[in-house]
């Protein structure tokens, strides 16, 4: 895709405005979620365009649902494209999932089938949602719950055909694996080697909580040392563009983000990733 390496990053949110509305030297690039500064405002837009000033920024959104023939809220869609405008956003992502279904929303991250069908679905909407928003797209992995009983592919075998066939990058959550890998008891390792890991231009990093034996994607810890590991294997097999760090709650001090990230940074330059 020829896209520019943007380094180590976080995933913006309001908690954490005060250490980045200046700008930080720990910080590489930032994470938006369109859907925390929608409907646009004035004071959002002057929020945004502040931000882009200081850091390089990607778009994350929530609502694109790919995996459904869903209609978008009224003004969702233009709404976003406005955000990736104002961002100047390189690239943007949203979740290999659905969250409507026709005009009703979900309010949830939901898996989609593993079926030829859903495939040629989430084509279809990954295409779209490329050209409306002019801009590379990139798909993340989800943490699911359940298996459908209409599932006829595998999972990794799903995400290769809907990312080549789309012809868009993969958004790689390793701590999204980790988790299904601990539910569904599988290797996640052999699950990386069955993906096109050529096409990985982002990866998530992210903690959470083990609740009565399942472990939950809360976006509340730092990452535990499965998911270092998994980094660990993924940056030298991909071209990865930027690694972020997410979370939603139970926010540490600062400077233990910030050491995070310089722990992720230290793993790309071990593999030689840089804006060449």
């Amino acid at each position: 895709m020829g896209l520019p390496f943007l380094g180590v990053g976080l995933s913006y949110r309001w908690d954490l405005n005060p250490h980045l509305a200046r700008g930080n030297p720990g910080v590489d690039w930032l994470e938006v979620t369109p859907e925390h500064f929608l409907p646009l405002t004035p004071d959002s837009e002057r929020r945004l365009e502040l931000l882009a000033k200081r850091y390089p920024l990607v778009g994350h959104s929530l609502e694109l649902s790919v995996g459904s023939d869903g209609v978008d809220a009224p003004g969702y869609r233009e709404g976003v494209k406005r955000i990736r405008h104002v961002t100047k956003s390189v690239w943007h992502g949203d979740h290999l999932c659905f969250t409507r279904v026709g005009d009703l929303p979900l309010r949830a991250l939901t898996p989609v089938p593993l079926t030829e069908e859903a495939v040629a679905t989430c084509v279809r909407n990954v295409k779209a949602a490329q050209s409306d928003l002019e801009v590379p797209f990139v798909v993340e992995n989800i943490a699911y719950l359940f298996h459908t009983p209409l599932n006829t592919l595998e999972e990794a075998e799903f995400l290769r055909r809907v990312v080549e066939d789309a012809d868009c990058g993969l958004l790689l959550d390793l701590h999204n694996l980790y988790c299904n890998a601990v539910n569904h008891g599988f290797d996640p390792y052999a699950f990386l080697d069955r993906l096109p890991l050529e096409r990985v231009v982002q990866v998530h990093l992210a903690g959470g909580i083990t609740m009565e034996g399942l472990r939950l994607d809360s976006h509340s810890a730092p990452s535990p040392e499965e998911v270092w590991r998994l980094l660990e294997y993924v940056a030298p097999r991909s071209p990865v563009r930027g690694v972020n760090f997410e979370m939603d709650s139970g926010f540490p001090p600062f400077a233990r983000l910030v050491e995070e990230l310089a722990r992720a940074r230290a793993i790309l330059q071990r593999c030689g990733a840089s804006a060449a």
